[in-house]
């Protein structure tokens, strides 16, 4: 096998496959992404903020454009994530920020991910501070 066959089997295989999985999935994918980076950063705050840095917070963003979560340290936007334009965001608490032993300050809230059938929720718990996501299918 040459090289030149090898180079052409293997762009077949990425042409059929990208034709085999539609927009909605990516669009799932883009979902999913947004909530585990959101999620991660959320916790990379928290365990900033029990180091005793409290100028790290995480900013949720709802507006024309569409919505979005800012990761903000020492008074700097570290990244800025966005949503998919059919995606909906609910929060009680646009910023999250923690107390120095790992609770959230004020306190605890709930972030809402709409996307048509499909809801997910992150749970910042008011005692302990832990980050949970909470996806549609536990819900009653």
């Amino acid at each position: 096998m040459t090289l030149v066959e090898l180079v052409i089997t293997i762009s077949i295989i990425l042409l059929i496959t990208t034709l085999c999985f539609p927009s909605d999935n990516v669009e799932k994918y883009q979902v999913n992404s947004f909530i585990k980076q959101l999620c991660s950063d959320i916790r990379y705050v928290r365990n900033i903020n029990m180091m005793g840095n409290t100028n790290a917070y995480v900013y949720l963003n709802n507006n024309d454009e569409g919505s979005s979560f800012t990761l903000n340290e020492n008074k700097k936007d570290i990244k800025q994530v966005h949503l998919p334009k059919t995606c909906k965001i609910e929060y009680t608490r646009p910023m999250i920020k923690f107390k120095a032993d790992g609770t959230p300050y004020p306190s605890g809230t709930t972030i809402k991910i709409i996307y048509k059938d499909i809801k997910k929720e992150i749970t910042i718990v008011p005692i302990s501070g832990r980050v949970l996501i909470k996806e549609g299918k536990y819900e009653v």
